[in-house]
């Protein structure tokens, strides 16, 4: 902790040391003189002194008790006024200078997840503007030390996006605890910045809170309306996404069970995992699991869910109705505070879970269901991955060890790795994925600027999107069934013809739950705007034909590889 974090504190304990001097003082000169005085009275004069009101026919020299406060509270309280007038002035003066900003960012909104991604782009040298109510006028927040300006403001207004000079912003990034105001406020700086803002492409990120809203937006094409959303000489965009949403993905990547136990044959036994959480992370892993979770052993995976609140599981089911299609849901309610670890022990049976994922809401519940999981007795190693919300918390300071009683311990840090600049604004988690699009659009004899699919990356509409996230993200499961990973040598990749079978196999196993969990269904006719395909059938189903899709798929690997390699470079 730093000293200027004390720095109050300081000022505090002063002033109290001042006024027992005073009052102390006071007292022994009152003794000596003979002169009686009650409590309030000796109360009234510590008071006064404060404000350098001392009698001056007290007689010399003064007691030190005394002599000491009558320098000391004055002090105090001058301190005081100074850094409230120059705390005042701080903002008055650098708020008065936003309109002269340039290649700023706007960050509507201030939080914890917020500040960390504030104090990233200060960093890297930005120059940060924060909208947001001042919650203490007399103390300056921890971003405002940093360097960022706060200021007060309606972001529906046009006069106050002038003031904060948003058409010459690079980038504004909404955050707001409140979804709905994230939305709303997005789409009213998108139309400011339709007329406004053309001297750049500028890019509107907008925070939602879990999958289920996300799917909400996309379905509901809530943005399709907006100015300039599918031109070419687009200068503005808005891009939704969530926090919970990356983070699962990245730990998908970064912690697939296929990871922690091999799975390169359709022999292997399924695959097993735990999920212990009923918020939004915990939602979107286990959309995840269904979209991605397919294995080189052909078989669905089994996801435990110890939850809560009963409701998450069922509202999952409503939103995505074939998810039990993709994998096999086993659900255990119960409170947090209750977690049964004899019937985690059972549950865990002989093949045990490969990985356990305990994404719960609050870091303190995860500290007890993890020494609750720590005393289990499996007769077997457990992984677990903790996912930490607050990267100042006890938790994240206390777990160091990697090795935990019985548990190899992985920690992930939600805000640490989703709110910097690196991971929203640099989209390092999508370079694949642009990769993955790239190649695609490289392969077509002719582009077609009408047909959504053939659009460059920043003009790609979110569906498209997504499956190219999905493609890129399962490409290291289908690396390490046949013994590579993301990290090898395109040169050293070799498929055997038996290998890319099985991979094609993996591959339209991973497009039809895609399609199924985005509102595809099948029919015997194809119709993109409704939604139906001929193709959602197992893959020994299709004709040699389509599966011939699936195969060049597989043994594009090594190409894209080799591009992702050098788009790192």
């Amino acid at each position: 902790m730093k000293l200027r974090d004390l720095e109050w504190w300081l000022v505090g304990l002063m002033g109290v040391t001042a006024f027992i001097l005073s009052f102390s003082g006071f007292y022994i000169i009152f003794n000596q003189a003979g002169t009686e005085r009650n409590f309030l009275d000796l109360l009234f004069h510590s008071i006064k002194i404060f404000g350098m009101d001392i009698i001056d026919d007290y007689p010399s020299p003064l007691p030190w008790q005394l002599e000491t406060a009558r320098w000391l509270a004055p002090a105090v309280l001058v301190y005081t006024a100074i850094k409230a007038i120059l705390y005042f002035v701080r903002r008055e003066l650098k708020s008065a200078f936003a309109s002269y900003y340039r290649n700023h960012a706007i960050v509507s909104g201030l939080n914890d997840r917020s500040r960390h991604l504030i104090s990233d782009l200060l960093t890297n040298g930005g120059k940060v503007i924060v909208i947001t109510s001042i919650p203490h006028a007399w103390k300056l927040d921890k971003v405002e030390k940093e360097g960022a300006v706060i200021i007060e403001g309606d972001l529906t207004s046009r006069t106050f996006l002038r003031h904060i000079n948003a058409a010459r912003a690079k980038y504004l990034i909404f955050v707001d605890d409140n979804d709905e105001k994230n939305v709303a406020d997005a789409i009213a700086v998108n139309d400011y910045l339709a007329v406004s803002g053309k001297h750049r492409h500028q890019l509107l990120y907008t925070h939602i809170s879990d999958d289920l809203k996300l799917d909400e937006i996309s379905g509901l094409h809530l943005l399709d309306g907006l100015p300039l959303t599918k031109k070419d000489d687009l200068n503005c965009e808005i891009r939704i996404f969530s926090a919970y949403e990356r983070a699962s993905r990245l730990i998908f990547n970064k912690y697939s069970p296929d990871r922690f136990v091999k799975v390169t044959s359709p022999s292997d036994p399924q695959v097993r995992v735990a999920v212990i959480g009923s918020g939004s992370l915990a939602q979107s892993m286990i959309i995840r699991f269904a979209r991605l979770g397919h294995f080189a052993n052909l078989k669905k995976m089994q996801v435990c869910l110890f939850q809560e609140e009963p409701s998450m599981a069922s509202r999952l089911e409503r939103s995505f109705r074939p998810i039990r299609q993709f994998i096999d849901l086993d659900l255990v309610n119960e409170p947090y505070d209750l977690f049964d670890a004899e019937k985690f022990e059972q549950l865990t049976g002989k093949a045990g879970f490969s990985a356990v994922y305990l994404l719960c809401e609050s870091d303190a519940a995860a500290a007890g269901i993890l020494n609750k999981l720590s005393k289990t007795d499996t007769g077997m190693k457990i992984n677990v991955i903790v996912a930490l919300n607050d990267p100042d918390g006890m938790l994240n300071r206390w777990l160091t060890e990697k090795h935990f009683g019985n548990i190899t311990l992985h920690k992930f840090n939600v805000t640490d790795e989703t709110f910097t600049k690196k991971g929203l604004i640099l989209e390092e988690l999508d370079r694949l994925a642009m990769v993955v699009h790239e190649d695609y659009l490289s392969k077509q004899k002719s582009l077609d600027p009408e047909r959504d699919s053939h659009k460059p990356w920043r003009l790609l509409p979110v569906d498209f999107r997504n499956q190219n996230r999905d493609q890129a993200d399962h490409l290291g499961v289908k690396l390490r069934a046949i013994g590579y990973d993301l990290d090898d040598s395109p040169a050293s990749v070799v498929i055997a013809p038996e290998q890319a079978e099985l991979l094609a196999w993996m591959e339209h196993n991973r497009w039809w739950a895609h399609m199924a969990l985005s509102g595809w269904t099948l029919s015997q006719q194809r119709d993109d705007s409704r939604k139906k395909h001929t193709d959602l059938v197992p893959y020994d189903q299709l004709a040699d034909r389509t599966k011939r899709y699936d195969r060049d798929a597989v043994e594009n690997i090594p190409l894209l590889l080799g591009k992702y390699i050098s788009s790192n470079r």
